[in-house]
């Protein structure tokens, strides 16, 4: 399998497949690929096992072509092939298949690979057949069949808005999976992350997941899109949020626990055709509007927002510590608003000017916000730009204090005193707090601590894209006793 191409003239298009054939070789570009499925022969009590690539050689046909052989073979295969090469298959066997499904579903067997566009499938066995990377040095092949990465097989016809499957209700993770197709943008890559799996026969094995947020026009607070085979996790590094387009058909759409939404993976029968091509209107309009949309990080610092914050006249609203908590995650919960404001009269039992995360940094690249005791943005867009043609300071400081305000009912510990508001309230910048004497810096927190003020409030409910309750200071005002009390009596 180490030989790099092939010369024969027997070569034929994937169209030409007959399941009476026994030894078919054609040249096709691998647009999936599943992960190799290890096992025990228990006739020779040796590892077996089989991996499945996705082929095409035409805008039209796709087909699926397993690879079976001792694991070493299996896993040389892994190694050697990836997403985007082309390659030669020789001596394949054609196997028939079912029908593909013209109903739009997916039939049991259809949710384990792509759904073939032929009634055929290939399969090689070691010994009889082999896959080679085609000759690099054979343009002419290679340029057209590289091109069908962005030429999605199948009609945008068939794809959804966001906004139609965000209302997978809870309990859907109890019923059969669902495939949809989808026309999106990629609105930010969040780090891979490394996760243990348990596997009764081996033990414990290292995974990898990376976390995608999606948008399109009818979404723009965007979707979770999670990833875990390892070649798309590779390529999805190189994915640019706002200008990469991705063509998903047969996406699983599932209702997550954890997140306690509707969410999406990608699933082994899932197609992914990066920026397609030819740009249709309906791209070209995704593409407008993903230039347009307003920049957000979706990490959880970023949630804040703070420069959309409603105006503190506006907040007319008086509520206990106990009914924001009932309207934002209990009783008198809301579905239709994922925020709300609130007027609070509270005294301020915290207020951890003194905290590690009293401050927080915004990278002035990609405009990321970061804890203030990191260095670095783990963005590689970031790094190679501010390597290259970035001169000054790489960070903007601004506040982030964590105040905790109690009433009569309880105290509301997710409150964020941050940006702007918090500099007129303390009468500094963050730049200008980091040079204060620890003195001055208790005095500072002093002022506010065990006191008691009317505080407007900014109410961010749980979502996707944030998981827990964030709520932002709008202002705040020092509020004398004899009115404190007035406000309590009247409320």
């Amino acid at each position: 399998m180490s030989e790099v191409g092939y010369r024969t003239r027997n070569i034929l298009r994937l169209v030409d497949m007959q399941p009476t054939m026994t030894s078919f070789s054609t040249v096709a570009l691998i647009i999936a690929k599943s992960e190799p499925n290890i096992f025990l022969d228990k006739l020779n009590s040796e590892k077996r096992g089989v991996i499945n690539f996705t082929l095409r050689d035409s805008k039209r046909h796709i087909v699926n072509c397993k690879c079976w052989g001792i694991q070493a073979c299996v896993e040389e295969y892994n190694a050697m092939l990836q997403i985007g090469d082309v390659v030669d298959v020789v001596g394949a066997k054609v196997m028939a298949i079912t029908a593909p499904n013209s109903c739009g579903g997916l039939s049991e067997h259809q949710r384990y690979q792509p759904r073939s566009t032929l009634p055929c499938a290939l399969v090689v066995n070691e010994g009889y057949g082999y896959v080679v990377k085609h000759n690099c040095e054979d343009v002419a092949t290679l340029q057209p069949l590289r091109q069908l990465m962005h030429q999605p097989h199948k009609s945008m016809s068939t794809v959804l808005k966001l906004s139609d499957v965000r209302c997978a209700a809870p309990g859907a993770e109890l019923r059969p999976a669902v495939f949809i197709d989808l026309l999106v943008v990629v609105a930010a890559v969040r780090p891979v992350r490394e996760l243990k799996r348990k596997v009764a026969r081996n033990g414990n094995y290292l995974m990898h997941c990376l976390e995608l947020v999606v948008i399109d026009a009818s979404c723009p607070d965007g979707m979770m899109f999670t990833l875990w085979h390892a070649d798309w996790i590779r390529r999805a590094q190189y994915w640019q949020p706002g200008k990469t387009m991705l063509h998903l058909i047969d996406v699983r759409i599932s209702h997550s626990q954890y997140y306690a939404c509707p969410v999406l993976s990608h699933a082994s029968c899932t197609l992914i055709y990066e920026n397609p091509l030819p740009k249709s209107p309906d791209c070209q309009a995704l593409l407008a509007f993903a230039a347009t949309a307003p920049l957000k990080t979706y990490d959880l610092f970023a949630q804040t927002d703070l420069d959309n914050l409603p105006a503190a006249e506006q907040i007319q609203t008086q509520m206990t510590v106990q009914q924001i908590y009932a309207r934002a995650e209990g009783e008198l919960q809301d579905a239709t608003s994922e925020h709300f404001t609130a007027v609070l009269y509270a005294m301020v039992s915290k207020f951890d000017i003194d905290g590690l995360t009293n401050c927080i940094n915004k990278n002035k690249s990609c405009l990321r916000l970061i804890p203030s005791n990191r260095n670095d943005c783990d963005n590689e867009h970031c790094v190679l730009q501010f390597s290259m043609d970035f001169s000054g300071a790489r960070f903007e400081h601004f506040f982030n204090i964590n105040i905790q305000l109690s009433d009569q009912t309880g105290t509301l510990v997710e409150s964020r005193l941050s940006g702007g508001v918090a500099d007129h309230l303390l009468g500094l910048n963050a730049d200008a707090f980091q040079r204060l004497l620890e003195r001055r810096k208790t005095e500072l927190k002093w002022r506010f601590l065990l006191k008691y003020f009317e505080v407007k409030l900014l109410v961010k409910k749980p979502t996707a894209m944030r998981k827990n309750l964030t709520v932002i200071v709008v202002d705040m005002e020092l509020i004398q006793l004899e009115r404190l009390i007035q406000k309590m009596t009247t409320f």
